[in-house]
């Protein structure tokens, strides 16, 4: 449904370069609350625009959708195709399908609705995090899975490398070796975090956890005792 008109709602407005402000409710919840996404549950999604501009904007859809590390998860278009008048505002009402969210995603994880023209151009966005009911053995368990897997083998080949039968480098290459694994083990801390609903990824919390196993790793490298090579100490 779409109405046409000046509205007020009780929810938090997303400014967009003060040209259009955006108000977002899932299932009557404001976007930046509590807001659940349940694949076996009917899903209402309510989204209030208003033109503050000069011109009439033509909408062609609005879009759902999940982002963790710049990759999406899930995303939902809906066609409303309206052309909102200039200082006028509208209202979409739509019940989205998640069925098959739970092959997609599970855990805490930030969503945007976005507003698009015809050009399929966004025109007003709002962020926030949802409680994504899905399952475990979703795209994004995979993902998590394959961080995992990731950063064992990084590791792994960080520790080969020490085991070298080389000259002992000095300890701050010593730490930078096991950099990269870190990195990775914090990534993958992120996700494990979110998959188990403890916290939603961010820039800054990503950046946090990430600089802090990396730079923990890296202390660890450079106390670890250097190996020395057969022969090393009568070269000396």
């Amino acid at each position: 449904m779409t109405w046409l008109g000046v509205f007020f709602v009780p929810t938090a407005w997303a400014e967009n370069d003060n040209t259009t402000r955006l108000s977002v409710t899932i299932d009557g919840r404001p976007l930046d609350g509590d807001v659940v996404l349940d694949a076996s549950a009917a899903t209402r999604l309510v989204v209030g625009l208003e033109n503050l501009g000069r011109s009439a904007l033509e909408v062609d859809s609005v879009r759902l959708s999940g982002t963790v590390l710049g990759l999406t998860f899930f995303d939902y278009d809906t066609r409303v195709r309206t052309t909102v008048p200039a200082r006028g505002a509208a209202t979409w009402t739509v019940d989205l399908d998640l069925r098959d969210l739970a092959r997609r995603a599970s855990g805490s994880l930030p969503v945007r609705v976005e507003i698009r023209d015809t050009d399929l151009a966004t025109v007003a966005a709002a962020n926030g995090h949802a409680d994504v009911r899905g399952s475990l053995f979703s795209t994004y368990g995979l993902f998590i899975l394959g961080m995992f897997t990731l950063t064992g083998l990084l590791l792994a080949a960080a520790l080969l490398a020490a085991r070298r039968n080389a000259p002992a480098p000095a300890p701050w290459r010593r730490g930078l070796r096991l950099v990269p694994a870190g990195t990775a083990a914090g990534l993958f801390l992120v996700l494990v975090l979110s998959a188990a609903h403890l916290t939603t990824p961010s820039t800054p919390t990503d950046l946090a956890i990430t600089l802090c196993t990396a730079l923990i790793t890296f202390g660890i490298g450079r106390v670890l005792p250097a190996r020395t090579p057969p022969g090393g100490a009568d070269a000396n």
